[in-house]
């Protein structure tokens, strides 16, 4: 493709991914922010399930095969189609791995045991996937140590690409109101999350002039209202998961927003796409300490609240300053918005991956 007398670098998305999820659509955004001619090659699994969908997606490559590329990413959740990219594609196949299936089932949700037949099956798409790939992406310097010594695969492997947010969606929407003060929580409701622990938060400032919001559902919620119900908190509104578009009001009508606070070895690892959402939409942040938050922001401090994990006592502490200090909490907004915008887009996380590529010299020719 030829813009202004000029080759268009194109770069091709494959796979069963769904291109609004955060992590998938800042990498979308950034590779066209970043001159590049996108082309997506996908099927959704939840419309061909099992191995059809398999036929689907070599239908799918068929009719953009013509094209050349200068990249082919195999994008999240990839693991079980890298195989199959390798074969249409050849090299080189780029794998945005995200994650360890590995890990995620059965050490932080706890699905099922380590020695089950399904846990091997996870770990050895975990293994096969991320080997067949030329690169390997993931989002923190600590999943990259685990994906080395989990799957003894060798470190110059993978490239660390932060998980940022979209400036589009998420962006600073007025003033919260100021009659009341609302702590935000949205997410999937599994274990890193730590939910239970900001229940019982909400519990140890049940006298204080402020409101819980926690928004979505999943694993734990349950669980997680039943306990909320019996201790008669009446300072916590639960509220259904929202489409994507509902989410960033919501948001703008908090004074603080919470990040995990669980206390499985996984929330050591990640930064999830909650922090970095509401960071971008100028909103102070409370979240767990860990190397893998304090890694992101080097240099600079972090322009968010760090608290130990697993600690409701510290998320207490944390909020009933913020609660009292007015002006902390609008610095603290205004240095996230700013790092975010600076650090944290679509366009600058795509730019650090393309020179990484360049340097590497992965990046070709089509």
């Amino acid at each position: 493709m030829k813009q202004f007398g000029r080759e268009v670098p194109r770069v091709c998305f494959f796979g069963i991914y769904d291109p609004s999820y955060s992590r998938n659509s800042v990498l979308i955004r950034g590779f066209q922010e970043n001159g590049y001619d996108v082309v997506q090659c996908r099927v959704d699994p939840r419309e061909h399930k099992g191995i059809s969908k398999f036929f689907f997606l070599t239908r799918e490559y068929f009719r953009i095969r013509k094209q050349s590329y200068n990249l082919v990413i195999v994008a999240f959740p990839g693991h079980t189609v890298v195989w199959l990219a390798r074969i249409l594609f050849g090299r080189p196949i780029l794998f945005d791995a995200f994650v360890s299936l590995y890990d995620s089932n059965v050490f932080d949700r706890k699905k099922y045991a380590a020695t089950s037949l399904r846990a091997r099956l996870d770990w050895l798409r975990d293994y096969v996937s991320a080997y067949l790939a030329d690169v390997v992406l993931l989002d923190t310097t600590a999943h990259i140590d685990y994906f080395v010594q989990t799957f003894r695969l060798p470190r110059g492997k993978f490239l660390r690409v932060p998980v940022g947010s979209d400036e589009r969606i998420f962006h600073p929407r007025g003033t919260p109101p100021a009659h009341e003060f609302i702590v935000h929580f949205h997410g999937t409701f599994i274990p890193l999350h730590g939910i239970p622990y900001i229940v019982e938060a909400a519990r140890l400032l049940a006298d204080e002039p402020l409101r819980f919001r926690i928004v979505g559902n999943g694993q734990e919620s349950e669980r997680v209202r039943r306990e909320a119900a019996r201790s008669g908190l009446s300072n916590i509104e639960f509220i259904d998961s929202v489409p994507l578009q509902e989410l960033p009001p919501l948001i703008a009508s908090a004074q603080v927003c919470l990040g995990i606070f669980g206390d499985t070895a996984k929330t050591m690892r990640v930064v999830p796409n909650k922090v970095f959402e509401c960071m971008l939409m100028g909103k102070p942040v409370v979240t767990s300490d860990s190397p893998t938050i304090r890694e992101l922001f080097e240099p600079d401090s972090p322009p968010l609240v760090l608290v130990p994990p697993a600690d409701a006592a510290a998320l207490a502490a944390a909020l009933r300053r913020l609660l009292y200090d007015p002006a902390q909490l609008r610095l603290l907004g205004e240095a996230a918005e700013t790092f975010s915008r600076a650090h944290l887009v679509p366009r600058i996380i795509v730019a650090g991956l393309l020179a990484e590529l360049s340097s590497s010299g992965f990046l070709r020719r089509p």
